[in-house]
């Protein structure tokens, strides 16, 4: 693949990264009824509905927490968290995501990417991880006697050694530039 640069970097060819977490090995840390297992929150369905039940549900509990095992390194560089959206938009304030290979405390003590601080009257919430390296992808809410709800995540990543020259967001779509 050829680049040059100009007053920009521009390539021949831009590649898509992946959504890696889509339809991986999930675990959280209870389940508040069976249809609200932790694999809703990466089975691509972004209705954020009770009605489908297309959402990953904890019971209320101390430090709730959700997990995804990418099964491989990664260098992360965007996540996105798509909140429940019929009600209950609130519980998901607080909630940090953390990255990184161990599972100490449930993966909860990972390097954290970012934390949603405020409520923007978005279901969607997109953190830059700058290319953060790890396995596993925690949603983490350090808080007493909350409810974890995850309506979608996903991670957008590329395995370690490929050459990223330029990473950037056009439009809906992230794209890696090599």
């Amino acid at each position: 693949i050829k680049c040059w640069v100009s007053r920009c970097l521009r390539c021949d060819k831009r590649k898509p990264l992946q959504n890696v977490a889509l339809k991986k090995p999930t675990v959280q840390s209870s389940t508040s009824s069976p249809p609200f297992l932790s694999s809703k929150a990466v089975d691509g369905y972004k209705n954020g509905n009770i009605r489908g039940a297309g959402f990953s549900h904890t019971k209320e509990e101390t430090n709730p927490w959700w997990r995804v095992d990418l099964l491989a390194v990664y260098k992360v560089n965007a996540v996105t968290i798509i909140n429940r959206q019929d009600c209950c938009s609130e519980r998901i304030l607080g909630v940090e995501i953390r990255i990184g290979d161990s599972l100490d405390q449930s993966g909860n003590q990972n390097p954290r990417c970012g934390i949603i601080e405020s409520l923007d009257g978005t279901p969607t919430y997109t953190f830059h991880c700058n290319e953060m390296e790890g396995r596993y992808i925690n949603v983490f809410m350090p808080a007493p006697l909350r409810v974890l709800t995850l309506c979608e995540v996903e991670v957008f990543a590329s395995l370690p050694g490929i050459a990223v020259l330029s990473s950037g967001i056009c439009g809906s779509c992230l794209f890696l530039f090599v």
